[in-house]
């Protein structure tokens, strides 16, 4: 996955993108024979985007389709964290209109699209978009609604710093794979459950969460901790562990994803570890 990223804004709802995904939604369509092939399909992609002034970088790796657009005034730096420019759904629009248009009517074999954004304007800000193709598909064909489909999409804004520049060879080095693409997800989704959960007291903290697949078993962190230098209640990092397990049953059985063994909960100020095995996660069908 992407690498040296840095995150500004944990969670964020990004609603701001609605009109233009609305408009691609429409856009998108099917046709009998792919009219993007697999070998020229970066080339192709370039030069839909040229023909909307954007200059891009395009790889395709595998399965995966990658992105790159420097788009001046999309991104604002601003004290705290990251703000969106007045040019940001121009960007979007352009850039995740070119991606849906050839990843509808393409013979390459793509399971997940990435478009990294940046500003001219703002070097070292960098906007990213993470995107499972199934989802969208399943989206443009009313299997869920708009806000699933954002949940179901990775978002991260990272400050890097004005003096370093990221290129898509240096975010993009393999293939996403389904696994660790869920992880990023859960990890996100996790987060905003504990913070609509937890955030609301005053006196809970919800921090960054963190997911990863490895040798069959989803992880993940849990940063929840008290404002006061106090200690967390039992009752407390119990149902943060409840909460978690709740998000992972549910996205989990979404996906209709079994290939895994175990799950581990992590309570990252305290160190705290659940273990839970597949059985509990992904229960096996009742039978009649």
């Amino acid at each position: 996955m992407p690498t040296q990223r840095v995150s500004t804004q944990p969670s964020v709802r990004f609603f701001v993108f609605l009109p233009a995904m609305l408009v691609m939604f429409t856009l998108s369509g099917c046709s009998s024979a792919p009219t993007f092939k697999k070998e020229t399909l970066a080339d192709s992609l370039k030069n839909i985007l040229a023909e909307q002034g954007v200059d891009a970088s395009v790889r395709l790796i595998e399965h995966t389709l990658a992105v790159q657009l420097n788009y001046p005034d999309s991104l604002e730096p601003a004290s705290t964290r990251i703000g969106f420019g007045p040019a940001l759904d121009n960007a979007l629009r352009k850039g995740l209109g070119g991606i849906h248009r050839v990843v509808m009517s393409t013979d390459a074999d793509i399971k997940f699209y990435v478009l990294l954004l940046s500003d001219p304007n703002n070097p070292g800000t960098y906007l990213t978009i993470v995107r499972y193709l199934d989802d969208f598909m399943r989206a443009n064909a009313n299997m869920f609604d708009t806000n699933e489909f954002f949940s179901r999409s990775i978002y991260e804004l990272n400050d890097l710093g004005p003096s370093r520049k990221l290129t898509l060879n240096q975010y993009i080095q393999r293939d996403i794979q389904l696994p660790e693409f869920l992880s990023w997800q859960l990890a996100r989704r996790i987060q905003q459950r504990l913070a609509d959960e937890f955030g609301q007291t005053g006196t809970i903290e919800v921090g960054r969460c963190q997911g990863e697949f490895k040798n069959g078993q989803f992880a993940f962190t849990l940063n929840l901790a008290p404002v006061e230098d106090t200690a967390l209640k039992e009752g407390e990092i119990q149902g943060a562990f409840t909460a978690a397990t709740g998000v992972i049953q549910q996205v989990l059985s979404s996906y209709q994803f079994e290939s895994f063994d175990s799950v581990r909960l992590i309570h990252l100020p305290t160190g705290r570890n659940l273990v839970l095995p597949k059985t509990l996660v992904v229960p096996a069908p009742k039978l009649p």
